[in-house]
């Protein structure tokens, strides 16, 4: 069972219904084609997840291609270059566009950084393991991930593959299920991975949210990922609530990190983020490993 863990209250539970939807392709749905344009240079950060609507003024032009203006990037659902963002198994006008509300926070706090979008397939997990391949032959050493599940056998393919690639940093959410991962795991949080960070959200005085979950020894860190401006399908302005949408806040900070420091690798960029951690002020109860930071988006370098 897939699940997302999307805006709260609307898309909570947006990839287990997808999961249990009938198996199906939006192949027929006239999927724009990607606008022309030219790399913009920068710390390259990859996104698995529904697509994104790159089409947008807010994301074409911060697009990661190659030397010939071609996407870098995947639609594995469809098996093209156009990873556009409709959710994997659900009809295209079912309105729920995780992915392009998850990058445009991203672009937002690593403005000099570029996105290389991968769709996931619906239904095929092991599918995780190519995507996760492809990456690595790209230049993208930050992965942003928020997706998770229950079952772990499900993830074991996504485990194998970024064990196997401990170059690459995925940064993954913790969930919202409003309980203890480390007694009730998640994946692949569950799995523990040295080359992961596990992020929470929490509101901007870091309280967690009822619907949060956290782990003293599963989730990394937490941040504020409450009524965090974002952007629409359309590019208008929205607002989006939970650990999907912590997760690119910490992806961005790793993006600048990596920016300053280009001879890092992924656990020096990890370590560096987790240095960054405090207690929350307004939570005594231990909720992560490493603690809170208030404002990645104001932590770490200057932002590139």
């Amino acid at each position: 069972m897939i699940m997302a863990w999307v805006m709260r209250d609307l898309f909570r539970v947006l990839f287990f219904a997808a999961a249990l939807a009938p198996a199906a392709s939006h192949a027929g749905v006239n999927e724009p084609e990607i606008p022309a344009g030219k790399d913009p240079g920068g710390v390259a950060v990859a996104i698995i997840d529904s697509g994104v609507n790159y089409t947008l003024k807010q994301i074409t032009p911060r697009l990661a291609r190659d030397a010939n203006g071609k996407l870098i990037g995947y639609d594995f659902h469809d098996n093209d270059y156009c990873p556009f963002d409709v959710v994997p198994g659900q009809k295209p006008d079912a309105g729920r566009h995780h992915g392009t509300r998850v990058a445009g926070i991203f672009l937002r706090e690593a403005p000099k950084a570029r996105l290389a979008p991968y769709r996931y397939r619906a239904h095929s997990f092991e599918t995780f393991a190519p995507i996760v391949e492809t990456i690595a032959r790209g230049p993208a050493r930050i992965v942003i991930m928020s997706l998770g599940g229950y079952q772990k056998d499900d993830w074991r393919h996504f485990a194998k593959a970024a064990k196997a690639h401990p170059e690459i940093l995925f940064i993954i959410s913790a969930g919202n299920d409003g309980w203890n991962v480390d007694e009730k795991p998640i994946y692949p949080s569950g799995f523990k991975l040295a080359n992961a960070l596990v992020v929470a959200s929490t509101d901007n005085f870091g309280r967690l949210p009822l619907a949060s979950n956290w782990g003293p020894e599963t989730v990394d860190v937490s941040t504020p990922g409450e009524g965090l401006e974002s952007i629409d399908h359309k590019g208008a302005k929205t607002f989006v609530s939970g650990s999907s949408f912590a997760v690119p806040r910490i992806a961005a900070l790793a993006a600048r990190y990596q920016s300053a420091h280009p001879e890092w690798g992924a656990n020096d960029v990890k370590q560096a983020i987790l240095k960054l951690a405090r207690p929350s002020p307004k939570d005594r109860t231990k909720r992560t490993r490493h603690g809170w930071i208030a404002n990645p988006a104001l932590s770490g370098p200057e932002t590139q």
